[in-house]
């Protein structure tokens, strides 16, 4: 009987941390989701800025 017992429990617990898993690799995909597109935004203000800071290097030498 307690074999039994124990066999059911061990089968439950896994049941209960093999969904746990698929939740946290759902979470952890959605985290390098929104880690790209940050990314990809960090890129893009970074290129506005060196653009911006070029185009005033520009204009400031060319009014001397």
């Amino acid at each position: 009987m307690d074999q039994n017992k124990l066999e059911l429990e061990l089968r439950t617990h896994e049941v209960q941390c093999e969904e746990r898993w698929k939740t946290t690799f759902v979470r952890l995909e959605n985290i390098e989701d929104t880690l790209g597109r940050m990314e990809g935004r960090f890129y893009a203000l970074g290129g506005t800025i060196i653009l911006f800071l070029a185009g005033v290097i520009v204009t400031l030498s060319t009014m001397q």
